[in-house]
Formats: C-alpha cells, sequence, structure tokens
C-alpha cells in the first residue's frame, strides 16, 4: 500500500472516531503526496478533508477543498456531493436561499474593505465586529428595499460587488491618506454594473465543466479573504 493510501485510511478512521483536527493533518499529507494522475482518489482525498475542515470549524477551508474535488471528478458521489454542500455562490450552503444571499453580501463588503486596508487583515476583533455590524445594518436595508426580488443570483452577486456601504474609517493612519476614501451607501436600482466578459451562469473556462459562480468566479468567503490559503 502507498504512503498516500495509508495516510488517508488513517484520516477516515480518524474521522470515524470524532477526531477531526487529526484527520485532517492525515488528509493534507494524503493529498499532498497523492500523484496527480490519481484523479478519482485526489478528489475522494480532497473531499474528505472538506469534512474534516468543517468539523474543525473551518467551513469556508472547506468550500475550497469541495472545489478543488468536484473539479477532478465532474459525476457521481463527489458531483451529489458538492451541490448539497456549495450554494451557487460557491460558498458553504447556509440554511435559507437569505441566508446564502446575506454571506455572499457580506463576503463582499468585507473584500472591499480590506482591500482598503494596508495589511489586509483587520487590525483588531473590535474593528471586525464593529465592521460587520455596520454591513449587517446595510444588509438590512437593501433587503428590505426589495430591490433583489426576481433577481438571479448573477445580477445578485453583481449589485453586491458595486454596492458601496458606508464604512467609516477605523484606523487613524487611513484617515490622513488622501488615497483611502470612506465607501459610501448606495443601493438604488440600476446601480449594477454590465455583464461581466463571463457570467455566472457559464461554463468556467477553467474546463471543470461547472458554472463560472461555482468555480473560478465564485465569493470567496471572510476568513478566505482575510488569511488567504492555509
Amino acid at each position: 500500500m502507498r504512503i498516500y493510501e495509508r495516510e488517508y485510511n488513517r484520516g477516515l478512521r480518524k474521522l470515524s472516531r470524532h477526531q477531526p483536527a487529526a484527520a485532517v493533518e492525515e488528509l493534507r499529507s494524503a493529498a499532498s503526496s497523492c500523484p496527480v494522475g490519481e484523479r478519482k482518489r485526489l478528489s475522494r482525498i480532497l473531499y474528505y478533508l472538506g469534512i474534516a475542515l468543517e468539523r474543525s470549524g473551518h467551513s469556508s477551508l472547506a468550500v475550497k477543498s469541495w472545489v478543488s474535488a468536484r473539479r477532478l471528478e465532474r459525476g457521481g458521489f463527489i458531483a451529489r456531493s458538492y451541490e448539497r454542500l456549495v450554494n451557487e455562490y460557491g460558498m458553504r450552503r447556509m440554511p435559507t436561499p437569505d441566508s446564502d444571499d446575506f454571506c455572499a453580501f457580506k463576503a463582499a463588503q468585507v473584500a472591499r474593505y480590506l482591500s482598503k486596508r494596508g495589511s489586509g487583515r483587520f487590525g483588531s476583533r473590535a474593528e471586525r465586529d464593529a465592521v460587520v455590524d455596520l454591513i449587517t445594518d446595510s444588509w438590512r436595508v437593501l433587503h428590505r428595499s426589495g430591490v433583489m426580488r426576481g433577481m438571479s443570483v448573477q445580477r445578485k452577486l453583481e449589485l453586491f460587488r458595486c454596492a458601496k456601504v458606508d464604512l467609516p474609517f477605523l484606523f487613524v493612519e487611513d484617515a490622513f491618506d488622501g488615497s483611502s476614501q470612506p465607501i459610501v451607501g448606495n443601493f438604488r436600482r440600476g446601480a449594477v454594473s454590465g455583464p461581466a466578459r463571463v457570467s455566472a451562469g457559464d461554463r468556467c473556462p477553467c474546463g471543470s465543466g461547472l458554472p463560472f459562480s461555482k468555480c473560478c468566479g465564485r465569493q470567496a468567503s471572510c476568513v478566505e479573504i482575510e488569511f488567504g490559503s492555509h
């Protein structure tokens, strides 16, 4: 038995024994050592790595693993599981469509905010909480406005990415930076920009067979935006 197969089997045993953190280590090692040509086996390793990550409290990183698994295996068990676990934004599926919309909106606004932050990260938990509270308040306004009624996921995502939430400076250095400007609220009808060259519903150019919005064009979660790949 090859090394990666032993690591894979150990990872599955640890998952079954409710040891997700230990399973993550075994499955990450298995994924690293599995030959690229073993597409089906590698897709299974990545799928269960996602399960272990989610059970360890890292749902955002789990989605990245499931996306990679789905790119390797287009049908069968992996494809069915992917549709069940991942929503149309390419994020972890929430209990309701409204929750899916909110998570996508929040992630898009966090990305906009952190793009103006030199480090690309929040400076403190208080800053993160304050920004998320403001985004949540803006979401309530947007949701009540009825602007999204009847919109496709593609149009919603375009709206989320171009809508500007009023987020004041929460760190002193930016107040003296002439290139940084506060973000201003704008939820008017017609504020959505023109369609992207590859729309959300188109097949992804990478050749995975997935819609663009669930593959290379998916909305990264707040955790992914702030901390990147791990």
